[in-house]
Order: C-alpha cells, then sequence, then structure tokens
C-alpha cells in the first residue's frame, strides 16, 4: 500500500483528483507521491501539526498548482480532527474556489463545518457559481439553498427562485426555503404568486417547531404580499395575528394602520397608531406613522388636532435627525461593534432607534455568532503559533472576522443614512403640510365670515359602543397606561362641512 492510499483512509477523504483541461495532461501517480512526499511522511508518523504545515506550503507551491485544491481539502480535514473548524471551513472555501468539482466529495462536510460556526454565508458565493457539481441530491438541496441566497443578495431573483425550485421538501432549511421564494416573488412584482410558498412555509415551520421568531416574520411577509395584492381586509388580519409581546407587534400595527387607511378607515389608523404616539415608544423611528396619523385627522378635517399632531412631530424628530447624523459619521467596524455590544450585554450609547431594529434580526445575530467562534478559534491558534499552519489559519480567520464586521458595519451605516435622508424629507414636507392645514382652516373662517355660522358637518348615527364579556371599555382621559397599549379604539366622527372634503395633504 502507497503512503498516498495510507492517508485517504487515515484521513477519510477519497478524491477522483483535480480536474483537468482537455489540452493539460493528468498529473501522474509519480507526480502525485512527489508532491504530497512530506505530507504523507508526515501523516505516517502521526504527527498531523507538521502534516498541516506540510500541505500549507504545498499550496502555495507554484510548481504543484494542479494539486493546490486537493491540498486545502486535506488541509481542512487535518483541521477540524485539531478542532479547529472555522479554520477547516476557510481552507474547504478556498479548494471550492480552485476546483469546485475535483473536491465536490467534500461538499457536504464543508456545509456541516458552516452549519457549526454559524458562517454559512461563507460558502454562498461558490455554490451560486456551481451549482452543478457531481454531489447527492440532498447536498444539492442544501447547496441551492445557499446559492439562491446569494444571488437573491446580488439582486439576481430570476435565478434565486429558480435554484429555490431544488430544494427538497424533506431539506431541514425547506421553510426557509419557501419563505424566500415568497420574498423573492413579492420583490418581482407577483405577489398573489407569493401567497402560496409563504403559507407553506407558515405551515412547514410549524411541523418542524421552528420558532416564534419564524412564525412572525412569515406572518409579516404574508401580510405585506396580500396589502400589495390590493386585498387589506385579508392584509389587515395577518397583521393582527402578531402578538403583542413579539417584538415585530409595533411594526405589524403601523403596517396594520396603512391597510385600515386604503379601506378609509380613519377610525382604525387613529387607533392603531395611538400605540406609537405613546410615550413608551418615544425614542423608536416611526415617523411615517406620525404622517399617516396626520394624515387621517386631515381627511377627518379635524385641523386642530392634525397641527398638533404636525408640532408633536417636528419637536419629536428633529432631535433624532440629529442623532442619525451623529451615526452617520461613525466607522463600520465601530458601528458593528456598538450593535454587538447592545445585543451582547444591552449597553450602548446608540440610540434606540438603531438598536431596536437590529436586536431579533437574524442577519446581524448570525454574523455575531459567526464571529464570536472565529474569535473563539483565533484564541486556540495562538496556543499554537509556531506552526506554519496556525499562522495561515490566523490570517483567514482575521480576514473573515474583518470582512463580517465591515459587512455589517456598512450596512448599518446605510440604514441609518437612509433613515436620516427620510426624516429630513418628511421634516422638509412639513412645513407645506402645515401651510395646507392652515389654508383649510382659513376656508372654514372664510365661510363662517359669510354665513355668520360655522358650517355643520354631516349628522351620523350615533351608536351605542358594547363591550364583549371579556372587555373593559373606559373613556380616554388623556393618560397612558402599559396595559391599554394595543387596546386602543377611536370612535371619532369627521368633522367635513357639507360641499367640502379634504384631499390628502403633499
Amino acid at each position: 500500500m502507497s503512503r498516498l492510499s495510507t492517508f485517504c483512509f487515515a484521513v477519510g477523504l477519497s478524491f477522483a483528483g483535480p480536474a483537468v483541461a482537455q489540452d493539460v495532461a493528468a498529473p501522474t501517480m509519480d507526480e502525485r507521491n512527489e508532491a504530497f512526499a512530506e505530507v504523507n511522511a508526515a501523516m505516517a508518523s502521526g504527527n498531523k501539526g507538521s502534516a498541516a504545515d506540510e500541505l500549507i506550503a504545498l499550496t502555495e507551491d507554484p510548481q504543484w498548482p494542479v494539486f493546490h485544491a486537493e491540498a486545502y481539502a486535506r488541509l481542512a480535514v487535518l483541521l477540524n480532527q485539531l478542532e479547529l473548524p472555522y479554520s477547516a471551513l476557510a481552507a474547504y472555501t478556498k479548494a471550492l474556489e480552485i476546483d469546485p468539482e475535483g473536491v465536490s466529495s467534500e461538499v457536504q462536510k464543508a456545509v456541516d463545518l458552516a452549519d457549526q460556526v454559524g458562517d454559512q454565508a461563507i460558502l454562498e458565493p461558490v455554490f451560486a457559481s456551481n451549482i452543478g457539481l457531481t454531489v447527492d441530491d440532498a447536498t444539492r438541496s442544501r447547496m441551492a439553498y445557499l446559492a439562491a441566497r446569494e444571488n437573491q443578495r446580488r439582486g439576481n431573483l430570476g435565478v434565486a427562485g429558480a435554484m429555490l425550485q431544488m430544494v427538497q421538501a424533506k431539506d431541514p432549511y425547506y421553510p426557509e426555503a419557501k419563505s424566500l421564494e415568497g420574498v423573492i416573488l413579492s420583490l418581482q412584482g407577483r405577489h398573489e404568486a407569493a401567497l402560496t410558498p409563504l403559507q407553506i412555509a407558515l405551515a412547514t415551520g410549524a411541523r418542524a417547531k421552528r420558532g416564534d421568531q419564524f412564525k412572525a416574520t412569515v406572518t409579516l411577509n404574508l401580510a405585506r404580499a396580500y396589502y400589495a395584492a390590493g386585498n387589506y381586509p385579508q392584509a389587515s388580519q395577518y397583521w393582527s395575528q402578531i402578538e403583542r409581546d413579539d417584538p415585530k407587534w409595533l411594526d405589524a400595527q403601523f403596517e396594520r394602520a396603512w391597510a385600515h387607511f386604503r379601506m378609509e378607515d380613519m377610525n382604525g389608523v387613529l387607533a392603531l397608531l395611538q400605540n406609537h404616539v405613546s410615550p413608551y415608544f418615544q425614542d423608536r423611528y416611526y415617523p411615517e406613522a406620525s404622517m399617516l396619523r396626520l394624515y387621517a385627522l386631515f381627511l377627518l378635517c379635524k385641523f386642530p388636532d392634525a397641527s398638533k399632531q404636525l408640532e408633536d412631530f417636528q419637536a419629536q424628530y428633529r432631535p433624532q435627525q440629529a442623532e442619525l447624523l451623529r451615526v452617520s459619521t461613525m466607522p463600520a467596524s465601530g458601528l458593528f461593534d456598538a450593535v454587538r455590544r447592545h445585543i451582547e450585554t444591552g449597553a450602548s450609547d446608540l440610540p434606540t432607534m438603531i438598536t431596536a431594529p437590529l436586536t431579533n434580526e437574524d442577519r446581524i445575530n448570525d454574523s455575531i455568532n459567526a464571529i464570536a467562534n472565529a474569535e473563539q478559534e483565533m484564541g486556540r491558534l495562538r496556543n499554537v503559533s509556531a506552526n506554519t499552519f496556525a499562522q495561515t489559519a490566523m490570517e483567514w480567520l482575521t480576514d473573515r472576522r474583518a470582512t463580517l464586521v465591515q459587512s455589517e458595519g456598512d450596512r448599518i451605516l446605510a440604514r441609518a443614512a437612509s433613515m436620516e435622508a427620510e426624516l429630513n424629507e418628511m421634516l422638509s414636507n412639513s412645513d407645506v403640510t402645515k401651510l395646507d392645514l392652515m389654508q383649510m382652516e382659513t376656508r372654514l373662517l372664510e365661510r363662517a365670515s359669510f354665513t355668520g355660522k360655522m358650517p355643520e358637518s354631516k349628522r351620523r348615527v350615533k351608536r351605542q359602543v358594547r363591550a364583549r364579556v371579556t372587555e373593559r371599555l373606559w373613556d380616554w382621559q388623556g393618560e397612558y397606561w402599559a396595559d391599554e397599549i394595543g387596546y386602543y379604539r377611536v370612535d371619532t366622527k369627521p368633522e367635513c362641512p357639507e360641499g367640502m372634503r379634504a384631499g390628502r395633504p403633499n
């Protein structure tokens, strides 16, 4: 038995050999033995550290580029045996980048390592370009899901949607795949088509015992799809299913208010958005909710109330705009570190409007988990820093950590800049809105001056408000109580006189 055969058996590898262009001769067994001679000798003596060092040397040897991918793959096996899974994943990634077909037998092992360290994203680019690798159906299914995520991030929605069709129903990530399919269809404007995969995601996620966070995310996306499809009652129904103690509840109440606005239910709009103007959420970022509430008051011709809402909006959000400008000047790495510190310890100097939407976000938490695993492994690598493989692996993990930090930091910065730009436009437009309100009030006063009295609004039938057995009702007294949040009802009448209707403010 040759040393090569002994090595393959010892580390559990089976390679078809490197892929070779048709006009390049395949390496001979003698050339393979020569290239891996030092590696095999170290393995025969049981010295895995020296074998890993020799594999690093082989990957840098310009004489044997045909064996570089195989060397990286064998290095990944050794690093995993040395309890360095993140470094092993990095080595597998390099092998797949060089010769994906030649090391296709190792794809599932790479995926398992990605799951273990929490960094599936590292494999997504190479899978996006190599979905046709020779692998078993289960492995291809998982590859397809990861490749679809990468294509969706790149904006290749059609490609991403096609890849998701390859994800099998028995795949452990099938609920996530159907959820992503629904999102992609919505992004393509195919909102009614998005409903089916989202419903499947909700049902399969429940059977797979996905947590409340997954259920809430899919439910929100279902509501958004119904809303975009013009089915506002059904959209409202799905938004109402978000539990009051869910982190996404406040978003759901705001979005549901838009459905009621489209249904011309201004009482519903005011009731749902009463939560957002309460003192409990003054530090959150919902300027559009304030403006939507103002529009509802405007359409009801309640101009004094609308003017007061506009003043409150400006008083609340001008300081928030200044905070967003401050955040926008932070370096990406520093901003990410501050968000991470907030999520891990609850302490940071960042405003709540930045941290609140990130605290329960899957992507940022996945990145933080991956970075923490990288840092932990880097600590172990320092204990064996004399070895060449440890130094190289340290460079890989350092670069990967920096990439994740920069990517997430840039994303948070972009979000803060977008919020600031949106808020700046709203604050600028609020002066025009104030003028609209003044003009409408002036029209009422002019009418009064001509007729000698204020015009009366259209009379409406008064209905008695009845409470269910499980409810208690009492009039608003001007005070907010925590147990009232989420249970507000508004029963107000339009104050628009006959022959006068307010249009939407600019």
